[in-house]
C-alpha cells in the first residue's frame, strides 16, 4: 500500500518535474564516453570505414570487449566465431554501435548500489526480452531493420534510470505493480506520466534516431495498435516481456491484448512457440549487459 509520506513526495515531483526535466537532468548524471561521442560524429560523416571505427572502438578496451561478446552472443546468433572488433562492426551494424556504446556505459553505473531501488537483474532481464522477442516478431513480419528494433527494446525502460538517478525514492511506488496494475498505471499513478515518456526525450538527447525515439516513445497502447510497425512490434514485444519477466503475475491470455498481434498477423500459438527460445536466450545474454551476473560469473 502508498504511504502518505510516499504520496506527498509524488504530489511534489508531479508538480515540479516533467518528463523532459527529468530527461535533462538525468543526462548530466549519465556522461557519455568520449569513445561513444567520436563513433557517432564518424558514422554519421559517411566517410569513416569499418576499419576506422574499428580501430576508434579498440581505443576503449572495454568497449571492445563488449562488442566482440555481443556479436558471439544469441542476439545475433552468428554461425562462426567472431574474432575481430572489424567483424564484430559488420555482424551488429556500423550505425549500432554508437547505441551498444550507450548501453554499455549504463551498464556500467549499474551495481550493487543501485539495487536496493531496483531489482537490477529484472531491469535487464525485460530490457533484453523485449529486444529479442521485438527481434524474432520483426523476422516474423518481414521487417528489414533487425537492429533497430533490438536497439529500442534495450532502450526502451532508460526512464526508469532516469528517475533511479534524480528520485530514487519513487522507484518503490512506481513498482507497486500487480495483476491488476501493470508498470505504466503505476508510474503514471506515481509520476504523472510513464517512464516511456522520459525514455523518448532521453534518447533523444543522446541523438538516436527519430524511428528509435518515436518507438520507445509510443510503446505503450490504448487498446489500439501503433501507426508503425517497428512500434507495434515493441509494442507486442514490451507486453510479453512483463509475461515472462512476472510470470507470477501476467500470463498471455490475460494480459495482452490480442489485437496487438492480431494486427501484425501472428497467432497466440506462435507467440507461446517463442517463448521457451527467448528465454533461453535471454538468460544466455544477461551476463554482457549486467555487470552484477558479469562479476559472479
Amino acid at each position: 500500500m502508498t504511504t502518505k509520506l510516499s504520496i506527498v513526495k509524488s504530489g511534489l515531483n508531479r508538480a515540479n518535474m516533467n518528463a523532459i526535466e527529468y530527461s535533462q537532468k538525468a543526462a548530466e548524471l549519465f556522461a557519455i564516453p568520449e569513445t561513444a561521442t567520436l563513433i557517432k560524429k564518424m558514422s554519421d560523416s559517411g566517410k569513416a570505414s569499418v576499419q576506422d571505427i574499428a580501430n576508434t572502438v579498440m581505443l576503449d578496451p572495454g568497449l571492445a570487449a563488449q562488442i566482440l561478446k555481443l556479436a558471439n552472443s544469441s542476439i545475433y546468433r552468428f554461425s562462426r566465431k567472431i574474432e575481430s572488433i572489424d567483424r564484430a562492426i559488420q555482424v551488429i551494424g556500423v550505425k549500432s554501435v554508437y547505441d551498444y556504446a550507450l548501453i554499455f556505459s549504463i551498464s556500467n553505473i549499474l551495481g550493487r548500489e543501485q539495487s536496493k531501488y531496483i531489482n537490477v537483474d529484472n531491469y535487464w532481464k525485460q530490457s533484453l526480452i523485449t529486444a529479442i522477442m521485438g527481434k524474432y516478431i520483426a523476422k516474423l513480419c518481414g521487417e528489414r531493420d533487425i537492429h533497430r528494433v533490438i536497439t529500442s527494446g534495450l532502450l526502451h525502460n532508460t526512464g526508469e534510470l532516469a528517475v533511479l538517478r534524480v528520485n530514487p525514492h519513487l522507484i518503490k511506488d512506481c513498482n507497486l505493480i500487480g495483476p491488476t496494475q501493470k508498470p505504466r498505471f503505476a508510474q503514471q499513478q506515481t509520476l504523472g506520466f510513464t517512464y516511456a515518456e522520459i525514455s523518448a526525450s532521453l534518447l533523444q538527447r543522446w541523438l538516436l534516431p527519430d524511428s528509435i525515439v518515436s518507438t520507445v516513445a509510443m510503446q505503450h497502447h490504448d487498446d489500439v495498435p501503433s501507426v508503425t510497425m517497428e512500434s507495434q512490434i515493441i509494442q507486442l514485444a514490451y507486453e510479453l516481456s512483463l509475461v515472462m519477466a512476472y510470470p507470477h503475475l501476467y500470463n498471455i491470455e490475460q494480459h495482452v491484448p490480442s489485437f496487438l498481434y492480431e494486427c501484425l498477423d501472428i497467432s497466440a500459438e506462435q507467440l507461446v512457440a517463442l517463448y521457451d527460445t527467448v528465454k533461453d536466450e535471454c538468460n544466455d545474454t544477461l551476463k554482457i549487459f549486467n555487470k552484477n551476473v558479469s562479476e559472479a560469473a
